[in-house]
């Protein structure tokens, strides 16, 4: 059961990675030349992405934590 402990915690370092690099790349993306359109809908979806990211990460952490409880 160590690994699987390990394997969620591994998994939710990288889903709070993920949510990083879509915050940072918001800024990146508005200062291109695409349309005004364009840019609202990316930042929408890299908001969106950001957001599920963070999701995932504390359900992982959750998960592990009763885990660790039923042991």
């Amino acid at each position: 059961m160590v690994e699987l402990t390990l394997t969620i915690d591994a998994w939710s370092k990288i889903a709070d990675d993920i949510a990083k690099v879509a915050m940072l790349a918001i800024p990146v993306m508005l200062y291109g030349n695409e349309t005004l359109a364009i840019k609202i809908i990316n930042a929408l979806l890299l908001s969106f992405s950001a957001y599920s990211a963070l999701l995932i990460s504390r359900h992982l952490r959750k998960s592990k934590h009763k885990q660790g409880e039923t042991q």
